[in-house]
């Protein structure tokens, strides 16, 4: 029996799924690990006006079990004329600036004396973002943020201290990256527990291509930088081996924070060497967890999620994956 896909659309509290599931063209949601925001696209057939859709949307998506893909910002409403079809765009974030700063709206400003967290909750309540953190706070001297989006700034500096940095359902959520596992290990970083993991068969896959490439030999890293007050070069080594990858940054304000940068910058110069990408059917699985795939030879493997992109009409559901070691 060939199950039928479903899903549930809520505009301003009010359920429209039956006023368009005759119409429906398709459905898109692309979820996404980076400071990317995540979107929905729906495409319908008829000529739709934006108050039926509102100033927000709630997806949810599946089969005889639906899962919420979260809440969404309408962007835009487009109406084509010659095709009857009505295309609605919303995304995680909203960017129209109403109420809030906008958060994609590029700003030079310094920050002094502070730590990663604290800027996290400035950002967040500029934007009227709930915020969930975990992991261990970071200690900032100083840093500018020079002409860049609160986003694309706040991605910069979890990137440097190892940190995942995405929003999702209105929440601004920063948590440690997975620490590396496997024989070619820093063996630096333990393994984030917090993220959630999921797991498909072999068996589930219509597709599953890996890749495989040179992974980068770097076994340490040395963090220098200058030390204004006592008027010299200071380093600190994370890793062992002969293979160093040097690097200048700012005056930390202790070594911890020297620590924490290397750390970040070893685990990412080891991370690659396994690139995948799968489809099947749809199923709940979330950009920044973790994917085990069974019934291949690499059990010992938990792959990072990058993106889900999710394709649904009333005849499919699929998903693809994108994921690294």
């Amino acid at each position: 029996m060939v199950r039928k896909p479903k899903f549930k659309l809520i505009a301003k509290g009010e359920d429209i799924t039956e006023k368009l599931s005759k119409n429906l063209i398709s459905i898109s949601y692309e979820d996404k690990e980076k400071a990317e925001s995540d979107e929905i696209s729906l495409s319908v057939f008829g000529l739709y006006s934006k108050p039926l859709f509102g100033d927000s949307l709630e997806l949810w998506l599946g089969f005889e079990k639906l899962f919420k893909c979260g809440s969404f910002s309408v962007n835009v409403v487009s109406k084509n004329y010659t095709s009857n079809t009505t295309e609605v765009r919303a995304s995680a974030i909203n960017f129209s600036g109403k109420g809030s700063v906008n958060i994609k709206e590029k700003k030079t400003r310094s920050f002094e004396n502070t730590t990663l967290f604290t800027i996290a909750r400035k950002i967040a309540n500029e934007n009227h973002l709930k915020i969930k953190i975990s992991g261990e706070d970071q200690n900032i001297v100083s840093i500018l943020q020079n002409n860049q989006s609160n986003l694309e700034f706040l991605y910069s500096i979890c990137f440097d201290y190892g940190f995942i940095c995405c929003v999702k359902e209105n929440t601004l959520i920063i948590t440690p990256k997975d620490g590396k596992i496997g024989d070619n290990a820093a063996n630096i970083t333990s393994k984030n527990e917090n993220l959630p993991l999921f797991e498909i068969a072999l068996k589930e896959c219509i597709s599953l291509e890996i890749s495989e490439s040179a992974r980068n030999e770097y076994s340490a890293v040395i963090a220098e930088w200058q030390d204004i007050n006592e008027a010299k070069i200071k380093s600190i080594k994370v890793g062992s081996g002969e293979n160093i990858y040097k690097m200048q940054i700012s005056q930390p304000k202790n070594d911890n924070e020297a620590f924490k940068k290397a750390q970040a910058k070893l685990n990412e110069l080891q991370k690659g060497g396994l690139n995948g990408r799968c489809e099947l059917i749809g199923r709940e699985i979330r950009a920044g967890g973790k994917l085990k795939i069974k019934d291949i030879n690499m059990d010992h493997y938990e792959f990072s999620i990058k993106s889900v992109s999710h394709s649904f009409n009333d005849q499919a559901y699929i998903i693809s994956v994108e994921f690294e070691s």
